[in-house]
């Protein structure tokens, strides 16, 4: 380009020096003493002196459902472990570290860790020390699997739920919510008692501030006898915490306990409180607890904001019997902060559906372990036919005829037919609608 540009103007490029002009008589490499009249001097501007436009801030946010550890996930926990470590697995249910899930949520895990926020429902606690590991009813689970969403990159965790106070007291939930705080996580729905629910849970990234609000339905007829302030889904708690929220952060999201368990469809309770949180200005609403997914929406109030409505995305890791119970969703969506006003919305949100996967084995427990193993969180855009048709849920579907997907079996066809009836399509991939 530069020996064009020299062409053009007429000079003529020595041997010694192509880049000078030859002029007949005189010394190419003397310094003139004076430029040109017709020479023009240009002010050059560095790199560090380019000042490029701003842009806004966007956070990407994930929120994966229900991690229940029934006894058959802890099983399976011990016999990795015990593979990869060439040792006899003894199924000792101690509280300590001889599990490995990490191979459970390969899959999604890269989703997980990309993300800047990641959301889970940790829906079994654990008291740690000594304690002997429990399923269900009353779950006490090996605090491995804290350290495990601490790998995945979670960020924060709920504890708010109807399992919150399984152990009898709120000793779960205290050690719990000590766990993670240690390990630098973020746990919502644990109060140490009713002044502490006007300390607003606050997550700060790249100066966007996000509160986090957390309440239950119930915690299935056990009752508090401890000072610790259990976040029920309650109308004055709920105004009362908004409020603060509003006060205080650019966003407010809610994790809600709610609904009837094995329900496609939200409750009226659901109803009522989605409207509340909508009137209030709540920006989004995970919700859970059916173990099974249910219709999303959006939701205006009469000020015109609009608030995204989850009521249920179902499990993450579970063992259920139900086939309903295994399709299940991880919200994505997207916090952007308007680089001009200073606006912080909420867009792009989509419900991605999943799989917990797993397939039938051997029961080393009869009374708690229903054999359940391999165990493995799957994308519903990757599942095959195959995969499918391998699920252990057929080992009992045939006990739990009411609790099946649309089409009334676990095959491809049904999981893709159940989705696409349930969740709406602005919400979906591509590929499902």
């Amino acid at each position: 380009m530069l020996l064009c540009f020299l062409f053009a103007c007429g000079c003529e490029l020595t041997e010694e020096n192509p880049f000078v002009e030859s002029s007949s008589g005189e010394d190419p490499s003397a310094e003139p003493s004076s430029l040109p009249a017709s020479s023009e001097v240009f002010e050059t501007t560095s790199v560090e002196d380019i000042v490029l436009p701003e842009e806004d801030t966007v956070l990407h946010f994930v929120a994966c459902g229900d991690n229940i550890l029934h006894p058959s996930v802890y099983y399976h926990g011990m016999e990795v472990y015990a593979e990869e470590h060439g040792q006899q697995c003894t199924y000792a249910a101690a509280n300590d570290d001889n599990y490995d899930f990490h191979s459970i949520y390969e899959f999604v895990a890269p989703a997980m860790k990309e993300a800047d926020v990641c959301y889970v429902n940790q829906e079994t606690l654990f008291m740690g020390g000594t304690n002997a590991i429990s399923g269900y009813p009353r779950f006490n689970s090996p605090e491995i699997i804290g350290a495990t969403l601490y790998d995945l990159g979670v960020d924060v965790v709920n504890l708010a739920h109807n399992h919150m106070l399984d152990c009898g007291s709120d000793a779960a939930v205290k050690n719990s919510a000590a766990f993670f705080k240690n390990l630098g996580m973020t746990p919502i729905g644990y109060y140490s008692g009713t002044a502490d629910t006007e300390n607003i849970v606050i997550l700060e990234k790249e100066e966007i501030k996000i509160a986090l609000l957390s309440y239950t339905e119930h915690t299935n007829g056990i009752r508090n006898n401890t000072s610790t302030c259990i976040p029920y889904l309650e109308e004055s708690l709920v105004r009362k915490q908004v409020a603060l929220a509003k006060q205080q952060a650019d966003l407010v999201v809610v994790s809600a306990h709610w609904g009837d368990e094995y329900r496609w469809n939200p409750t009226s309770n659901q109803k009522k409180y989605a409207q509340l949180f909508c009137d209030l200005g709540v920006d989004v609403v995970i919700g859970m607890h059916p173990h099974c997914i249910e219709p999303m929406e959006w939701k205006t109030n009469a000020e015109g904001h609009k608030t995204l409505i989850t009521y249920s995305i179902g499990n993450f890791v579970s063992g259920m019997h139900e086939g309903m119970c295994h399709l299940e969703g991880m919200l994505k969506f997207d916090i952007r902060k308007d680089v001009d006003t200073g606006a912080v919305s909420v867009e792009n949100p989509t419900f991605v559906p999943l799989v917990i996967h797993f397939e039938a084995g051997t029961s080393v427990n009869r009374s708690i372990d229903t054999g359940y193993r391999k165990f493995k969180i799957y994308y519903l855009s990757d599942y095959t036919a195959e995969l499918a048709a391998s699920h252990g849920i057929h080992k009992r579907e045939k006990e739990f005829p009411g609790y099946q997907l649309n089409g009334g079996k676990f095959d491809l066809d049904c999981l893709y037919a159940t989705v696409k009836a349930i969740i709406p399509a602005e919400f979906l991939p591509e590929e499902f609608r």
